[in-house]
Order: structure tokens, then sequence, then C-alpha cells
């Protein structure tokens, strides 16, 4: 079994009353809920940032257009389709 520690946080009643209903729903443990639900908030976060960051170094080698020019190709992508249908 991994190692744990204890951590104690101050949530809403809201909150607590959800992860409470989720724990009985899930015939699981509110820490295991809890746990859970951290785990994934960093592991999102962590995707996050990265991508922002991969974001900001395409911008410093150039590789962006302006937001006018985006519309521009957008708006001709979506009358290309239209037509398409019609």
């Amino acid at each position: 079994m991994a190692k744990t520690a204890t951590l104690t946080l101050d949530v809403s009643e809201a909150v607590s009353e959800k992860l409470k209903a989720m724990a009985s729903e899930t015939n699981q443990t509110p820490s295991a809920i809890a746990e859970a639900v951290l785990k994934a908030y960093f592991d999102h976060q962590r995707w996050l940032i990265a991508e922002i960051e991969a974001a900001r170094e395409s911008i410093r080698e150039g590789r962006s257009i302006a937001h006018e020019e985006a519309m521009a190709q957008i708006r001709a992508t979506l009358d290309k389709h239209r037509r398409k249908v019609a």
C-alpha cells in the first residue's frame, strides 16, 4: 500500500455534501473520492500548463497568425461547406 498523508481542508457545506453523496453512491470512502478528484485536477493542470507553454513557444517562433486572418480562414471554410450543402 502506498504511503499516505493526512490533509485537512475547509470546504463549503455544498462540496462536503457532494463528496459524501458521491462516496455513498460509488461505495468508496470520501478520502478515495477526494484523492481521485485532486489527482485528476493536478493532471489536468499539468497538461494545461504544458499546452500553454507550447503555444507560447509557437508564438515566439513566429508560428502564429493574426486573429483577423484566422477568422477570415474560418469564414471561408464555413462558406465553402455551406455551398456544398445547398
